[in-house]
């Protein structure tokens, strides 16, 4: 960090002997021949430190010093007098009028420079705690939780939302080690920032209750985080809501499995037992329409899972044949793959993409199903010929449980979950997904990570 000084003074040999004293200790220097190019000065800038002569003609240092302090822009700034007086009652006045030291001429350069780093420092530190103050002011006229840490993630400011919301005492110690204390487990941190839900336990002291976090980090000179907000939010209510749901979902998702369990397992013994081709036909349907229905099942407790998880961000090779053969043989659709870019992504992003690819065959209605996949720049794109969805449909489709094509001629039930799926997916971990028309027609989906603007 360069420290900028503005150095006052009437002789032009004092400024460039000051000049000459400092710049090699990587100081930025500003000159001023009187206090009017003084005071004109600083209505432009604001140095870190000021040296001002005392003796000078006109207007005095002590006049420009007076002026300096009755500005609320540089009252605290530091000044120290340059002065041959050394009389007691010139330092009296000196002080009076609010001088941070004196340097008497001529100047001693290990004295210089020594007062010289001591009131730099000292203003630095003055700024630091008066930009503290002020955004401590802002943080409490918010009305979310709020906290600031530093690359580390030890707390530096915490207003009185988070540390009540937090069951926090103070404003110190290892935010992360705070949260485990409060909360038992919480997901380890991301450079970059993120999102999570904490629960906290009813007690005596208080309700049980659910926040909602997301921080992100802020870049420092070298590029990398150098401090991480947080904000906080209470979705007792709405994490309560949506939490009854997912148990109720869970609940009939188990149930279902049970008897479809049975169902399966009497059939595969009986394709065993019965030789007969017409009755093995008929107990071929009844397995192939048990695995559709614990497909079906399977996503529903999927939905539930990650409603309020975090997936693996570990890079998973995603093989798309594999998938894209097992699919085509389910549907009993031909299909050409045209792919491009690396075959490693995170494990969310691999599901994301089986969920958008499965959807396509599904929904197909061509002889053959065309897919152009596409991974660049940690983002993933999939296009297919299929008959699109109508643009005043393509935010809808994200809801749980809503399908565009109900009647669509051979479509094989579903849930109505998959790009629900894709959405949570990405929202979970910093992405975003829009669905559009392809060129020549068809779907074109994208998932690209959110920028912060």
């Amino acid at each position: 960090m360069t420290i900028k000084v503005l150095i006052v003074d009437d002789e032009p040999l004092n400024l460039d002997l000051l000049e000459a004293l400092l710049m090699p200790e990587g100081y930025s220097l500003t000159r001023a021949r009187n206090a009017g190019e003084a005071l004109n000065e600083l209505s432009l800038t604001e140095p870190d430190l000021i040296l001002l002569d005392v003796m000078m003609p006109g207007r005095s240092g002590f006049d420009a010093l007076a002026d300096i302090r009755k500005n609320e822009k540089t009252r605290t700034i530091p000044v120290i007098l340059l002065t041959s007086l050394s009389d007691r009652e010139s330092r009296i006045r000196g002080l009076d009028a609010g001088a941070d030291d004196f340097i008497s001429k001529p100047f001693d350069k290990a004295e210089l420079l020594s007062r010289v780093r001591t009131q730099a420092g000292l203003s630095i530190l003055r700024r630091q705690i008066n930009e503290k103050e002020k955004l401590s002011n802002v943080m409490e006229l918010m009305g979310e939780g709020s906290a600031i840490t530093d690359s580390n993630f030890n707390l530096t400011l915490i207003n009185n939302a988070a540390a009540e919301m937090l069951g926090i005492k103070g404003s110190s110690g290892n935010f992360r080690s705070l949260l485990e204390e409060r909360f038992a487990r919480v997901p380890d941190f991301n450079v970059s920032g993120g999102r999570f839900i904490l629960e906290r336990l009813e007690s005596a002291a208080h309700n049980a209750s659910f926040l909602s976090s997301e921080y992100r980090g802020a870049s420092g000179p070298g590029g990398a985080a150098d401090s991480y907000v947080f904000i906080f939010k209470d979705v007792t209510g709405e994490y309560g809501r949506n939490k009854m749901k997912a148990d109720f979902l869970s609940l009939i998702s188990h149930k279902l499995r049970t008897p479809l369990t049975v169902i399966s397992g009497y059939a595969k013994m009986l394709g065993i037992m019965i030789p007969d081709p017409g009755q093995k036909g008929i107990l071929d349907d009844i397995k192939r329409n048990s695995a559709i229905m614990e497909n079906l099942i399977n996503r529903i407790l999927y939905f539930v899972e990650i409603e309020n998880t975090y997936m693996d961000g570990a890079a998973n090779v995603l093989n798309l044949r594999e998938a894209i053969a097992r699919f085509s043989g389910d549907y009993g659709k031909p299909y050409e793959l045209i792919y491009t870019g690396p075959a490693s992504v995170p494990f969310w992003m691999k599901i994301a993409a089986e969920e958008l690819i499965s959807n396509a065959f599904k929904f197909s209605d061509k002889g053959k199903l065309v897919l152009k996949v596409t991974t660049a720049d940690g983002g993933l794109t999939i296009y297919d010929n299929g008959p699109g969805i109508p643009p005043e449909e393509r935010e809808k489709v994200f809801e749980p449980f809503y399908q565009v094509y109900k009647n669509f001629s051979g479509n094989i039930a579903g849930a109505g979950l998959g790009l629900s799926i894709v959405r949570k997916l990405c929202e979970l971990n910093g992405f975003s997904v829009k669905l559009g028309a392809g060129v020549g027609g068809g779907l074109n989906a994208v998932i690209t990570m959110k920028t912060n603007k």
